[in-house]
């Protein structure tokens, strides 16, 4: 999905437009509970007692709904030498299980009349997601119960969807410049934390991979207790929390393993990469580290980055593409658990180097950092954030979405509209102050793509 953060952080901001309450109220259930969010929409909070929890949301615009599955773990849980067991634990959920063989779980689906079946796996969680008829929730909750404890893992399957996982690295990562690049900056950027490498892991790795890795993965990590279930659309809150609670209720909880993850040292110097790759034209990403999803400066970068590439009259759009020096350019905030980085991109013009792009954006940024943004600037920031969101973000798979994000990377999707409660108070004088602060020229990592 293109830039889910941005999505993300879209979605929150109609949450404050819209003057979502964070108070949590006391529903007819006392079991669960519910938070005031957009409009008249309500989010229903339930836990089971084996640690199950359950987001509802209920919306008749349609007679359908979304059905999220949310695990959090993903690949900063995994250790050096299995990188990309996440990923590849991912194609393992669609094969057969003790109840269903191989196969039967889409075809069951699709007879249903499901759409948008998916998976995607971060750096933090792993999601599979759906959207039915309103008439199968039953039917759903009991495939996705089912494939929680019961899915068979051998060494025949283990090494068909590795094969399918290696030829998609190959695809994604090895034949693909930007994928090459996107993977090269992660891994300049941070040395000890485990966001160094990337989702899909090292070919290295995935081919010293067994089954046994896999079914070790299955039951550490994919547990009731380990896991968010949000459900969004046509449904009724206390009837979805009675059939989540038949088909997952009697699942035991285990205690995932503690995998230590190292805190990434403070980056003091440049540091630089230049590929040769299959590429006519010239190509530059450049990362800063900012702090993780919940730090409260996190709004004011999200207002910088509205000023530095939000549309054709931004700070950089003009200095670049404008120009002529530059076909494209973009930056955003990658919203992670953890610090994670701040990154800048560009695809130059025929003739033109990606030296010249980063002279500029690293003028731009001095000037961001020596005189705050005018106050037009920022408002027109934060105008493009409400309206980017009521443009794109009305579905249920959206709703669902950002609650199982912030459900995974927070702990509490809350969070996630209190850190966002911060975007409409942002003033100039934050973003100057966080341009300064994070944007520090010696603390940058610049990967350099040209021709071979």
């Amino acid at each position: 999905m293109k830039n889910p953060h941005l999505f993300a952080m879209l979605f929150a901001t109609l949450l404050i437009a819209a003057g979502c309450a964070g108070k949590s109220v006391k529903s007819a259930e006392s079991s669960g509970s519910q938070v005031p969010w957009v409009g008249q929409f309500k989010v229903h909070r339930y836990s089971l007692e084996n640690g199950l929890r359950l987001l509802v949301v209920e919306d008749h615009s349609s007679p359908t709904f979304a059905y999220h599955t949310w695990f959090r773990v993903g690949s900063r849980d995994e250790v050096p030498g299995r990188t990309g067991l996440a990923h590849l634990f991912e194609h393992m959920m669609f094969k057969g299980t003790s109840s269903h063989k191989e196969g039967e779980f889409d075809k069951i689906l699709e007879s249903a009349g499901a759409e948008g079946e998916n998976a995607f796996t971060s750096r933090d969680y792993t999601a599979y997601v759906q959207e039915l008829p309103s008439d199968k929730l039953e039917l759903i909750a009991g495939l996705e119960a089912d494939r929680m404890v019961n899915l068979v893992v051998n060494d025949e399957s283990f090494k068909t969807e590795r094969e399918v996982v290696q030829n998609e690295r190959k695809f994604r990562t090895e034949n693909s410049p930007d994928g090459v690049m996107y993977q090269e900056i992660f891994d300049a950027a941070f040395t000890k934390h485990s966001y160094h490498w990337p989702v899909i892991g090292y070919e290295k790795d995935l081919a010293g991979m067994k089954a046994e890795d896999a079914s070790a993965f299955y039951r550490q990590y994919y547990t009731p207790n380990h896991a968010t279930i949000v459900v969004a659309g046509d449904v009724d809150p206390a009837r979805v929390y009675s059939i989540v609670r038949s088909k997952y209720g009697s699942l035991a909880a285990q205690n995932p393993p503690t995998t230590p993850i190292e805190t990434e040292p403070a980056q003091t110097e440049t540091r630089r990469k230049r590929l040769k790759l299959n590429i006519q034209v010239e190509k530059m990403l450049m990362g800063y580290h900012i702090p993780g999803v919940l730090h409260e400066d996190m709004a004011a970068l999200d207002v910088m980055q509205a000023i530095l590439t939000g549309g054709k009259s931004s700070r950089l759009a003009r200095a670049l593409v404008n120009t002529g020096i530059a076909s494209s350019v973009d930056c955003y905030d990658i919203e992670d658990k953890d610090p994670s980085l701040f990154i800048f991109l560009a695809n130059m013009q025929k003739g033109r180097s990606a030296t010249q792009a980063e002279a500029v954006m690293l003028r731009e940024i001095a000037r961001l950092s020596r005189e705050k943004p005018s106050a037009a600037e920022v408002e027109r920031a934060k105008n493009r954030i409400q309206f980017g969101f009521y443009e794109g973000a009305n579905s249920n798979s959206s709703k669902a979405r950002f609650l199982g994000h912030y459900e995974a990377v927070a702990g509490d999707f809350t969070l996630g509209l209190k850190h966002y409660e911060q975007v409409p108070k942002v003033t100039a004088e934050d973003v100057q102050r966080v341009a300064k602060q994070y944007l520090n020229p010696n603390g940058r990592t610049v990967i350099t793509g040209v021709s071979k």
